[in-house]
């Protein structure tokens, strides 16, 4: 296996769209990097430039410290997974996996051996003789994968390899795609758009945006710590509640304010007067009226099973938003009443209002 190395890449088609925007990403040997965000932002242009299906306007692709930016994708030994499947419906599923190996002229006892290690990986052993006609899913997804993990390639790149299964299968396929990278210690580079499978399967997760790179690294350093606005709006799920707001020094301490609430903040802030303050639902405490930082009304309660997602009216409701808050099933909350709430102190994240950029 080997390392990946992006060198300032950046990507401007004839119409002068720019896909990619100075990315700059090394992904370690053995790592699996996952690139999220929403559609248009980038990340399968930055995979194809990494397989060598596009080519960067400018920048470097290092692939085992080898500059590949010039090769082709025959000559990068790296292994790609689509999408689509593109099984050969004609063909067994030996067959499929044997395909590629047959046509380097690999001998047949290693890709004998080669097709046996995959089958075993991924619980193909029964399923060798079938066609793709005769799969679930879920089944020929792994034969895709299959196809990939027999050429021993130096790198995996995966692109949204489980958006064509339903939800049960896409979770069993991400759980198998864990253990499939310990087991193989590979390194690998995925694309989706899901951040849900980006924080259970990366080892680092990407977040791009309009071609730009805004954060890398460990899924909870993302979801605790992000860099900015956009990050902490499109990491975690339920997405966080953002408020407008004053913010200014008082003493050691910040004072956050809004037409909604006041909060003092341990530490000085370094801040410009407009910002918004972000906190997730979770992070939202229901108390009493008397020891609350600000009161709604109940509108609309979504029960999840193992918690309740309340959505909250204001008298001043921020613009294209609304408060939410995750509460036990068995809260006593009922649609139409006035609660308290107060915010975790610890989990409050300040953003400057103009360049999103987080401020605490």
């Amino acid at each position: 296996m080997a390392p990946i190395v992006l060198e300032r890449i950046e990507k401007t088609y004839p119409n002068g769209f720019q896909a990619a925007r100075g990315i700059d990403i090394a992904i370690a040997d053995g790592e699996l990097m996952v690139l999220v965000g929403p559609s248009g932002c980038g990340k399968s242009t930055t995979l194809r430039i990494v397989a060598g299906l596009e080519t960067p306007t400018s920048g470097r692709v290092l692939i085992g410290g080898r500059d590949v930016t010039a090769l082709g994708p025959q000559d990068r030994d790296v292994a790609m997974v689509f999408q689509s499947y593109a099984l050969y419906p004609h063909k067994t599923v030996r067959k499929n996996l044997a395909f590629a190996l047959e046509l380097r002229r690999v001998d047949r006892a290693t890709i004998a051996r080669r097709i046996a290690e995959a089958a075993g990986a991924l619980g193909l052993e029964a399923l060798l003789d079938r066609k793709p006609g005769q799969l679930s899913g879920g089944q020929r997804q792994r034969v895709a994968l299959g196809r990939a993990i027999v050429r021993e390639p130096q790198a995996f790149l995966f692109d949204e390899p489980l958006s064509n299964l339903d939800a049960k299968l896409r979770a069993q396929t991400r759980a198998e795609l864990g253990r499939l990278h310990r087991r193989l210690g590979a390194t690998m580079l995925y694309v989706t758009h899901d951040q849900e499978e980006a924080m259970t399967l990366g080892d680092r997760i990407a977040v791009l945006r309009d071609g730009k790179l805004l954060q890398c690294a460990a899924p909870m350093e993302v979801y605790g710590r992000p860099a900015s606005g956009f990050v902490a709006g499109f990491v975690g799920s339920p997405s966080m509640n953002f408020v407008p707001c004053r913010v200014r020094p008082e003493g050691a301490a910040t004072l956050v304010e809004s037409d909604l609430f006041t909060v003092r903040l341990d530490g000085a802030v370094a801040a410009p007067a407009a910002a918004l303050l972000g906190v997730r639902p979770r992070d939202v405490e229901v108390v009493d009226a008397g020891s609350a930082d600000a009161v709604a009304r109940v509108d609309v309660i979504e029960p999840l099973g193992s918690e309740m997602l309340v959505h909250l009216e204001t008298a001043v409701r921020p613009p294209d938003a609304d408060l939410r808050v995750l509460v036990p099933p068995e809260s006593p909350i009922s649609e139409g009443e006035t609660i308290g709430l107060r915010f975790r102190r610890e989990r409050i994240h300040l953003f400057d209002a103009a360049t999103d950029l987080r401020l605490n």
